[in-house]
């Protein structure tokens, strides 16, 4: 009997030679429906149209060049949610540059380490993050324009209309985004994706049979922020469909709950601590009406089996879940409609099967081809997968190997080819759909005098998913309560990285050469 290997490939892609550029999807929406709503901006009530999202990227694509930026050169973007950050994306690609989206919940340090890094000439934020911009921008070697999105002098003020981009651009795979992603090293990782990547990740997800029920120019909801993937991915999902996108920088459940109702949402994509949020709102107050969309997508982080039967029993809506990274472009596998089946919960642990054009395999830690049920490392291998990490060849190396991406990611495929998630192998933890690297938080803790030493985990928490837990081991006669050390990592690192709680213990377990042993760390701290 021969052996059934863990590989498993998703449906075929079909011809690229029609492939919808991401750089041409206002253009080719503004032929047939120039008047039709692209972006609502929700917050400030701001309509902008597809003809009007085509003219705004191509006066800013053109303002670039005045600015005397080159091709290939970086421009970066620190700010919420906004229609500004699509005319940025579209505008910066249409002029050859390369747009790094910055986390704005980052501290001054962090957001100065990926300016330096990526030697970005241009820096648009939000006004009410000028502070954090002046303060990162006067760390540089390198000169920086800095152009608030907003109030006078702003970018909003300054949009210009224009018929064309400044010179026709060649598509192929030059370099649209750098997007950060932290590591086990606690550096942050310029990944490098393509513009053929980008525009083939959206081809797959027009031709997958998982999203057939998704119609053209329906209403989608974004609350995602545009510096993520995830939520850079779903607007696009909207608007290669020529559909309209409500966008919100406000994810309360009170606000999207009004602008589902408002506008007639019939798609949304959130993480799972949203879904439970709308969840209990509708549940404690009756007078609510209850979401009717005809698809709602998640992902970022695990949904319990419970809150899925819940969500599915409210809103009575196709759903589909999203299993992917940054350095695929978005996602990989999808769980669809069909697989959401509350007679079959097993199932609904899954994460789903690949995307079209995606193949994926489970591999031991010699990267040798695991067979079907055991679990290992999950591999990708699609045409949407990054080029590299920025300016480091040899992670480069580690993660890519002839077309494969190394996730990092632990799980295993069953018999009928589902993909499970098992442990992380590079440790990462998700805490409300962000991801916190255990090194990062480590490494400020560590900048405190009384703290000798520091190991981070992710605890099972019911709304965030995993909370970042500490185990702090104190220099020998120094004191320290659990709220300092918390208030010290704010300024730091972001706050959504710092611990939301602080042990204390005589020593940490370490192997022979003196590591830290976080497995032993979380076990002790998950026993009754």
């Amino acid at each position: 009997m021969s052996m059934k290997f863990a590989h498993v490939d998703g449906p075929a892609l079909g011809s690229l030679q029609d492939l919808l550029w991401i750089a041409d999807i206002p253009q080719i929406a503004a032929r047939s429906h120039p008047d039709r709503d692209a972006i609502i901006f929700a917050d400030r009530q701001i309509h902008v149209s597809y003809a009007e999202l085509d003219a705004y990227s191509n006066g800013f694509a053109q303002r670039l060049r005045r600015l005397g930026l080159e091709p290939g050169q970086r421009i970066a973007y620190l700010g919420k949610n906004s229609d500004l950050f699509y005319v940025v994306l579209f505008g910066a690609i249409r002029a050859g540059l390369i747009l790094v989206p910055i986390n704005w919940r980052l501290a001054t340090p962090e957001i100065l380490y990926q300016l330096a890094d990526s030697d970005a000439r241009l820096l648009i934020h939000d006004p009410e993050l000028a502070g954090a911009a002046n303060a990162a921008v006067i760390g540089l070697d390198q000169p920086v324009v800095l152009l608030p999105t907003e109030g006078q002098g702003g970018l909003r003020e300054q949009l210009i209309a224009a018929d064309a981009p400044p010179e026709a651009i060649g598509a192929g795979d030059r370099l649209i985004l750098q997007l950060y992603t932290s590591g086990t090293t606690g550096i942050p990782k310029g990944v490098l994706i393509g513009h053929r990547a980008m525009s083939v990740a959206r081809h797959a997800e027009l031709v997958a049979q998982d999203f057939a029920h998704v119609a053209s120019g329906s209403v989608f909801l974004s609350a995602m922020p545009n510096f993520h993937i995830g939520g850079m991915s779903w607007v696009m999902i909207g608007l290669v469909r020529q559909g309209t996108v409500v966008i919100t920088a406000d994810p309360a459940a009170a606000n999207l709950l009004r602008l589902i109702d408002r506008y007639a949402v019939r798609h949304t994509w959130m993480v799972p601590t949203l879904v439970r949020a709308i969840v209990d709102t509708v549940r404690a107050d009756p007078s609510l009406p209850v979401p009717r969309f005809d698809g709602l997508f998640y992902g970022a982080m695990p949904m319990d089996v419970e809150l899925l039967k819940d969500s599915m029993a409210m809103f009575q809506c196709s759903f589909v879940q999203f299993f992917g990274m940054t350095e695929v472009g978005g996602a990989a596998a999808a769980l669809g409609p069909a697989d959401h089946d509350p007679a079959r919960p097993a199932l609904l642990k899954s994460v789903g099967k690949p995307y079209p054009g995606v193949e994926i395999e489970i591999r031991d830690l010699d990267r040798r081809l695991l067979p079907r049920g055991v679990p290992g490392e999950i591999w990708i291998k699609s045409p949407s997968v990054m080029q590299g990490y920025w300016n480091l060849p040899d992670k480069t190396a580690e993660s890519l190997q002839d077309g494969w991406y190394a996730s990092g990611d632990g799980g295993f495929i069953d018999e009928n080819g589902h993909l499970f998630l098992t442990d992380r192998i590079k440790e990462m933890i998700v805490t409300g759909g962000e991801n916190v690297y255990p090194v990062e938080v480590e490494q400020a803790l560590r900048r405190h005098p009384a703290v000798l030493d520091a190991a981070v985990v992710g605890l099972p928490d019911p709304r965030w998913g995993e909370r970042v837990t500490a185990v702090v081991e104190l220099r020998h006669g120094n004191r320290v309560s659990a709220d300092v050390l918390i208030e010290f990592c704010h300024g730091r690192i972001a706050d959504y990285k710092c611990p939301k709680q602080v042990h204390f213990t005589p020593a940490l377990p370490r192997t022979a050469s003196g590591k830290v042993q976080r497995i032993l760390v979380r076990n002790t701290l998950l026993k009754p």
